[in-house]
């Protein structure tokens, strides 16, 4: 490597890591596999979300005699809305049989029906019980349902919301009332979620725009898990380059070149470099999706200095911790264990990101936020939810990041310069603090 100015040197590093990693075939993998690994869960859950047309056939046991005649006629309505003008079914079918109670032999009748559902004959049966429509019970009445399939919701969920109101009906009925008229009068009544108003420059005041919940929740959460995304696909590819450049001995000839600090601030700046040539293709990738679904005009401009901003910071602050743990071992199965304390601060964010959208101003999102391990995430995650945070908090996360940086980029180019050199033993992390502490 030529003699000259130290940064000159940190720039030819910094170039050479990145024509290294972009001309590679992981790069490639890399760079397909976001947008392959996205089309792929969007395309499975396209394919499984197809609607159940099939046909539930149960039992009702109506021990109040009264009710299950109403819920034939809910069913065949059901049915009915679930077809198609041309006949096709949209949805479920629910096709009740009623059975009369036998009181006194309420478990025979349990045991036959459980019986017809082993056999497939029927998929579950529900009973009423007699004091369903006795408001002055003590003891709230309990719908029993039976089936071999507890985790099928669409029949019970219908089974509870069509007994209710058949009991409202009976009830409502004994007091003299009209059903259908109080039902009309009980029903909630619809809101929309609006902005605030401001005056504007004519004076007038302007109109409230409607809230748009993919603009309120999926923007912040895409940009944030993007960040997430590039972070994880660029830094830990340099924890398995200083393994291959310690096994290999070219870091010793590399350091003899240039110091330890110049070494890994190259290495830093190569990653950065790549991972802002994937923020490029994927935000225009992105971009393009928005426009095709019709939400170009709802993206947040100003967000993107602030995300070239926190990647930047959070390259340098897991890609230097990444290095630092490269340099301490000797193979790749020796830095498996010790990413897993790296890996888990770099992923307990993520843990926290809906706490955050629900409640951005309160008391654990502001201090999490302004965690320097967690505010290139979750700060970045605040400024995309309107109003955003105060100037001085995203300052304070900004600069608790940047230092924080200064001082793992510091760290762990002192680990760098004695574990590179260190050949057929991993260190542990209190040997690498006292590397860090020796003068």
């Amino acid at each position: 490597m030529s003699q000259g100015h130290p940064m000159s040197r940190v720039i030819t590093i910094a170039v050479a890591e990145f024509e290294q990693a972009v001309r590679s075939r992981a790069f490639l993998i890399g760079l397909l596999a976001l947008p392959l690994l996205m089309g792929l869960a969007f395309g499975i859950q396209v394919l499984t979300a197809r609607r159940d047309t099939s046909e539930r056939r149960f039992v009702i046991v109506d021990r109040t005699e009264m009710l299950g005649p109403a819920l034939v006629e809910a069913a065949r309505t059901h049915n009915a809305e679930e077809t198609s003008s041309t006949g096709r079914r949209t949805g479920p079918w629910f096709l009740p049989e009623l059975v009369a109670p036998d009181g006194a032999a309420a478990d025979a009748t349990r045991l036959s029906l459980s019986d017809r559902v082993r056999r497939g004959d029927i998929f579950a049966f529900v009973e009423i019980p007699a004091d369903v429509l006795d408001a002055s019970a003590k003891a709230e009445p309990r719908l029993q349902y039976y089936t071999e399939y507890p985790t099928y919701q669409a029949l019970p969920d219908w089974l509870r919301r069509q007994v209710s109101r058949a009991v409202a009906d009976r009830r409502l009925a004994t007091l003299g009332a009209d059903p259908a008229q109080t039902r009309r009068l009980l029903e909630p009544v619809p809101m929309d979620r609006k902005g605030l108003v401001v005056r504007t420059s004519d004076g007038a005041v302007s109109e409230a725009e409607k809230v748009d919940v993919v603009r309120a929740v999926a923007m912040p959460a895409i940009t944030m898990f993007m960040l997430f995304a590039l972070v994880m696909s660029s830094a830990p590819q340099l924890l398995n380059s200083v393994i291959e450049e310690k096994t290999s001995r070219i870091s010793e000839v590399l350091l003899g070149s240039v110091s330890a600090q110049h070494l890994m601030l190259g290495k830093l700046l190569g990653s950065v470099g790549v991972t802002m040539v994937l923020g490029v293709i994927y935000i225009g990738g992105g971009l393009l999706l928005a426009a095709q679904a019709d939400y170009f005009g709802m993206i947040q401009w100003s967000l993107i200095p602030w995300f070239a901003l926190f990647l930047v910071i959070a390259v340098f602050l897991y890609g230097s911790m990444f290095i630092a743990i490269g340099a301490a071992c000797s193979e790749v199965k020796d830095a498996q264990g010790m990413m897993m304390p790296a890996m888990i601060l770099a992923m307990f964010p993520i843990f926290l990101w809906l706490q955050v959208v629900q409640n951005p101003d309160s008391p654990m999102s502001v201090g999490f936020s302004l965690f320097p391990f967690a505010a290139p995430y979750l700060m970045l995650l605040r400024i995309a939810i309107p109003p955003g945070p105060p100037a001085w908090q995203v300052a304070l996360a900004v600069a608790g990041s940047v230092a924080t940086t200064i001082a793992m980029v510091y760290a762990a180019g002192r680990i760098l310069r004695v574990g590179l050199l260190m050949q057929g033993k991993t260190a542990n992390y209190r040997e690498m603090v006292r590397w860090i502490m020796a003068k």
